[in-house]
């Protein structure tokens, strides 16, 4: 499905974000109950084409005095279309249980306030059709920190997505290309406050598999690269690949090392694969394909900075302008 904040050829099935809260935060109190984290807790908020969801892993404790039974709440989720609220509360112990439709609606008006002054608070919503969605989900997350009595650092977004058409960039005749169809799955680690985060994140670290993001060295289909990780300034560190073409034809160590003197050749590497032992090799290939990819990878964001509306990918990811030093 196609989203306005990015471009038509990204079909992005759904989003996540994810903050750690210290333990005894509080992010709702109402006269004697408080809404509050028992232990370190994730708190994951995910944005689909007809929800929000907020959820959190271990649930949230919904402090109450004695005799009366605490209970806990697992998640919320919002309704884009009907603008309904559906929170997971139960008992968690306590000999007297009462009050849980109380704690349902503080559970709804603890998610009416994270929406409030977006657009997400007057469905029917459509998030695809935001072009500022970037913008609403910050205000979100702002309300989340005004109303917890602990601000939240650093994050991790997660993203499932399909291309409708084929991506590619290259430098000469060396590059990579990821087919129409592909699927890819990313974590990225963002650092920072809140506010930070809003204003200009920082990733670090971004871990992606990918159904198929091809090599070319040559001109060549040479490997097929299907877990990697790009570091902040582009760094890359490939975790699985697959050979191709004329590597493929053999199986086990000898495809890798057929694979790793494809590679190398001409590049003045003073190794004989041969003699090297089967893992060492493939450390060595995926070193070689990291290398082979990173300055492919630059290019195309200095190309596609502005591929997300309301962020630059060069800032965001610490690649320079071209001659620039990496940040």
């Amino acid at each position: 499905m196609a989203w306005c904040f990015l471009p038509s050829w990204i079909d992005l099935e759904s989003v996540s974000i994810s903050f750690d809260l210290p333990a005894r935060t509080v992010l709702k109190r109402t006269g004697v109950a408080a809404l509050a984290t028992s232990s370190a807790t994730a708190l994951r908020l995910t944005l689909a084409p007809a929800l929000l969801r907020i959820a959190f892993e271990p649930y949230l404790v919904i402090n109450l005095p004695p005799p009366l039974g605490d209970m806990g709440l697992q998640q919320i989720e919002y309704d884009f279309r009907s603008g309904a609220m559906a929170p997971n509360v139960f008992y968690t112990g306590g000999l007297i249980r009462v009050g849980k439709g109380s704690a349902e609606d503080e559970a709804r008006a603890f998610m009416r306030g994270l929406v409030t002054s977006t657009p997400m608070a007057m469905p029917p919503y459509d998030p695809t059709r935001d072009p500022d969605l970037v913008v609403t989900v910050r205000q979100v997350l702002s309300n989340l920190e005004s109303g917890a009595s602990t601000a939240v650092r650093g994050a991790r977004l997660s993203a499932r997505l399909t291309l409708r058409q084929e991506i590619a960039g290259g430098v000469g005749s060396d590059g990579f290309r990821i087919p129409t169809g592909a699927t890819i799955a990313a974590s990225v680690d963002i650092e920072g406050t809140r506010q930070e985060i809003e204003t200009a994140p920082r990733v670090q670290r971004i871990e992606v598999d990918c159904s198929s993001a091809v090599l070319l060295k040559g001109g060549v289909d040479q490997a097929d690269v299907r877990r990697f990780v790009v570091k902040r300034g582009g760094e890359i560190a490939v975790e699985r690949v697959e050979p191709l073409g004329a590597a493929r034809q053999a199986a086990g160590a000898e495809s890798l090392v057929r694979l790793f003197g494809a590679l190398v050749a001409g590049g003045g590497v003073a190794l004989d694969p041969q003699r090297l032992g089967p893992s060492v090799v493939e450390g060595l290939v995926k070193e070689e394909i990291a290398r082979a990819l990173r300055p492919a990878l630059v290019e195309w964001v200095r190309q596609n900075a502005d591929v997300v509306v309301g962020m630059d990918l060069r800032q965001v990811l610490g690649i320079p302008a071209a001659g620039g030093d990496v940040a």
